[in-house]
């Protein structure tokens, strides 16, 4: 593939309307043609293609049901279809595509602390103790993939480690989640084939997922179904975090909170390449749905697109520009071929869109 390079400074720096993106990391996501970011307790949707330079952008916001905290908002495409997933302090709502419905929510089960033959307050002590686990459970991250029987999973992680397993069938309908343990410590991100190539058939989809812990452990499972995941392999060992997970060809590419980017074998776990993409930390991803490419973006402002070293292409940068004073926490490729990039701050009411250079 030949290289296409952007142009340094954005095409569109758009307004955004109070309250300003939040603080959690992959902070901005495409569904259809909207982009979405969270904000606190909801989710934030928005049209590009409608966006204006110097004006207030119009921004639909899809409230979180239950008031909890937003700690991840997904665009999770399938076929012609799609879902907005939304992690949460207590569980995920699944919205459908345009953000307008609320088809599914889950929230993590809590115990009966009310068993009998417990004193009044044996129970009232139980009840606290369980509130208090209770609070500080919360689901981070989610994804969709093709289990080896045809079903569609949507994943999702939560703070204890777990993995939870959605299976939508052909009507939309959801059933579960299947629970699997095998993290010990909180889900960070989560990726599929599927899910990197916007839900469209490809030869590199296929029923494995990514998932990644605060610990810095990657693990890749293989779905046989919605009930059964299996442990396949454990990516490298290190002991940073991955903020962003996705896979492309055979490879896994990993976001990491240092600012390195990896490029793992899927086959054999060994690592490949590793791209020092940020001075600082590195607080989202997103890769091209058609073309191996990736954007980056992290705490010392830099929005960066990068060839990836997959399929016998070497790296190399397309676009690498500093946004001043800003904390990037949500870039995404967008537009009608998704080569546009769009790209969010924490507490910055801005939106910023780069294009491709056109030929001189």
């Amino acid at each position: 593939m030949a290289a296409a390079f952007y142009d340094n400074k954005p095409a569109l720096s758009i307004v955004l309307p109070k309250p300003s993106p939040s603080s959690t990391y992959n902070n901005l996501t495409l569904s259809g043609h909207s982009l979405i970011y969270s904000s606190a307790h909801q989710a934030c949707m928005l049209q590009p293609s409608s966006l204006i330079a110097g004006q207030v952008a119009a921004v639909r916001r899809i409230d979180c049901l239950s008031g909890e905290g937003v700690h991840s908002v997904c665009a999770i495409p399938h076929g012609e279809t799609g879902f907005v997933v939304m992690a949460t302090d207590g569980g995920v709502q699944v919205w459908d595509k345009p953000g307008l419905h609320l088809l599914f929510q889950w929230s993590f089960p809590v115990s009966d602390a009310n068993s009998s033959g417990s004193s009044p307050a044996a129970q009232q002590a139980l009840t606290e103790s369980e509130t208090h686990v209770r609070h500080q459970l919360f689901a981070r991250s989610s994804t969709i993939l093709l289990a080896a029987d045809g079903s569609a999973n949507i994943c999702f992680g939560a703070s204890s480690g777990d993995v939870h397993v959605l299976q939508v069938d052909e009507l939309g309908r959801f059933q579960g989640p299947s629970t699997f343990h095998h993290h010990k410590a909180p889900i960070t991100a989560m990726g599929s084939a599927y899910q990197s190539r916007h839900g469209r058939t490809a030869e590199d989809v296929s029923p494995l997922l990514l998932t990644a812990d605060e610990s810095g452990v990657v693990i890749v499972w293989k779905a046989d179904s919605a009930e059964s995941y299996k442990v396949v392999r454990t990516l490298g060992s290190a002991t940073v975090p991955a903020t962003s997970i996705a896979i492309r060809k055979d490879c896994a590419i990993v976001a990491r909170l240092d600012g390195s980017v990896q490029v793992y074998g899927l086959k054999d776990g060994k690592l490949r390449a590793e791209i020092a993409a940020h001075s600082r930390w590195l607080t989202c991803m997103d890769i091209h749905p058609l073309k191996d490419i990736i954007v980056t973006g992290g705490e010392d402002g830099m929005i960066a697109v990068w060839m990836l070293p997959v399929g016998g292409q070497k790296a190399a940068v397309l676009l690498s520009t500093v946004w001043m004073h800003a904390t990037v926490t949500g870039v995404a490729f967008c537009g009608p071929t998704f080569d546009d990039v769009a790209a969010v701050a924490f507490d910055t009411d801005e939106l910023q869109l780069f294009k491709l250079l056109l030929p001189s």
